[in-house]
């Protein structure tokens, strides 16, 4: 089977919901992509790479990379490889979190007489009208404006007329239903790991644990109100002075970093916390592996409540206990895999749970073990593949 599969994100693409589903897994069962893909800022590429040995379109080198010119020319290129489609015939197209491209892809299939998939990953429309309502004034109110006009472009006309919509997770699915998206017409995906970063069975080739070590891995941005972690860590430093918090990751801007800085240094946390910015991913877990107790906080939001968070997976398949908040997902996880605790979003309750989790190592352990066998029935890539690729035959057969 052969697809055109138009995304947002800069060759070359490192999600691993798409490097790891798309460009290895699915492949492997036969998948076939074409590409259309941002061009780097500072990628000095040619027009044509590939992806994994799949083909890859980006837009013209000579375009600038910021500004209104680079995103008209940056639509204008995706619609000129949509359009393109209808000679390289394609057996089903997919847009990623696009809106107008969506559209032309649309019409695309269906001149083709080929399925058109949607693959939504983030709810974008609310995000625009969250946004909007905290910055207000006239921007706030461009925002309001966007976001009704993505709510219906994505919902009440892409995932109402596209054969199938594959959505973050089961409270996704759950939140566009309730827009009119009928529940049948959608497939929840929500995020895996590598088999290859699934703990060994073998002790001796696991990374060593350091006790007393938390590890924090994931984005510093604001959003994700991270604040949290502060008054979380001068609970457990004053019942375990010698802990070690270490947060693995950045923000967005270098104020967000900053800021988190400066609150550890006004509760005098700053000697037991270790910021170590943005690292390799192979560099990034083996430190979590390292973690006697691994953080998953995911601010309770209507955005954040339909994600699907990476890091709670990575935890377990390293066989590392976590602490985790109620998110929908994550709640759902830790009921299923007893892999972790998952307590109320308070300062309180997180350190309650990671002191427990210290002072009781044994028990840590046990809860630790249980997270590989369930990552790898559940979570790994090549068990989401199969997932995907038995939908994607649904259409391939009935054509």
């Amino acid at each position: 089977m052969k697809i055109f599969y138009s995304i947002c994100d800069a060759y070359p693409a490192y999600r691993v919901d798409v490097a790891e589903l798309f460009g290895l897994e699915l492949r492997k069962l036969g998948l076939q992509v074409e590409w259309f893909m941002k061009r780097a800022e500072n990628g000095q590429v040619g027009d044509d790479r590939t992806f994994h040995g799949q083909r890859v379109s980006l837009p013209p080198a000579w375009l600038p990379r910021r500004g209104p010119i680079a995103r008209l020319g940056y639509w204008a290129s995706d619609a000129a490889c949509m359009a393109a489609q209808l000679w390289r015939r394609p057996d089903a197209i997919q847009c990623r979190d696009k809106f107008l491209v969506s559209l032309l892809g649309l019409l695309v299939a269906r001149l083709l007489g080929v399925p058109f998939f949607y693959w939504c990953s983030y709810p974008f429309p609310e995000h625009a009208e969250v946004e909007g309502q905290q910055v207000g004034g006239a921007r706030g109110l461009l925002l309001r404006i966007k976001a009704r006009v993505q709510f219906w472009v994505l919902y009440r006309f892409i995932c109402l007329r596209a054969d199938h919509v594959f959505v973050q997770s089961p409270q996704m699915q759950s939140d566009m239903a309730g827009y009119g998206v009928p529940l049948a017409s959608m497939t929840p995906v929500p995020m895996g790991v590598p088999a290859r970063l699934i703990a060994p069975e073998s002790a001796q080739d696991r990374v060593a644990v350091v006790p007393g070590r938390v590890v924090y891995l994931g984005t510093l941005a604001a959003a994700r109100r991270l604040d949290l972690l502060v008054d979380m860590w001068a609970r457990v430093v004053a019942q375990q002075p010698k802990a070690e918090l270490l947060l693995v990751g950045d923000g967005d801007r270098p104020e967000e970093r900053r800021e988190l800085e400066r609150r550890f240094e006004q509760q005098g946390l700053t000697a037991r916390v270790r910021f170590t910015g943005f690292l390799p991913m192979q560099q990034a877990w083996e430190l979590a592996a390292s973690a006697a107790v691994c953080l998953s906080p995911v601010h309770p939001s209507r955005i954040l409540n339909a994600g699907s968070p990476t890091k709670l997976i990575e935890y377990m398949a390293m066989g590392r206990p976590v602490v985790c908040n109620s998110q929908p997902e994550q709640a759902a996880i830790m009921a299923a895999s007893g892999a972790g605790l998952c307590v109320p979003w308070s300062d309180l309750a997180f350190a309650d749970a990671v002191l427990h989790l210290l002072n009781n190592p044994d028990e840590a352990e046990a809860m630790a073990a249980l997270g590989p066998a369930w990552v790898a029935a559940h979570r790994s890539y090549p068990i989401l593949a199969k997932q995907v690729w038995c939908r994607y035959q649904q259409w391939e057969v009935s054509a």
